[in-house]
């Protein structure tokens, strides 16, 4: 299983995370809305509160820091071959060099 994700490239993988952040969502958002409306919820609506309520905040933080970093590894990205093209090999001649140990 940990090589299948190995293998993939990061935008795959940040991908999957928003899939899985979305269905935590989801899930918290059904606790919060169903479960813990209920008369007599098992563990009580105080639990089923903190729980649905902690799934969702921790889901959404998820997305956002997901979405932060592949917008942050494309502008890294970008940066990166700008300073390819802007980068000029210079070479120095003999007397440059030796005017500069003296």
């Amino acid at each position: 299983m940990l090589k299948v994700f190995k293998h993939k490239n990061e935008k795959n993988k940040a991908i999957f995370g928003l899939i899985v952040c979305a269905i935590v969502l989801i899930i918290g958002y059904l606790i919060l809305r169903f479960i813990a409306t209920q008369e007599e919820p098992p563990l009580g609506n105080t639990f089923q509160i903190l729980l649905g309520t902690t799934l969702c905040s921790v889901s959404g933080l998820g997305i956002i820091l997901i979405i932060k970093y592949m917008y942050d590894s494309n502008k890294r990205r970008k940066r990166r071959q700008n300073k390819r093209k802007k980068h000029k090999v210079v070479f120095l001649k003999k007397e440059t060099l030796e005017k500069k140990k003296i």
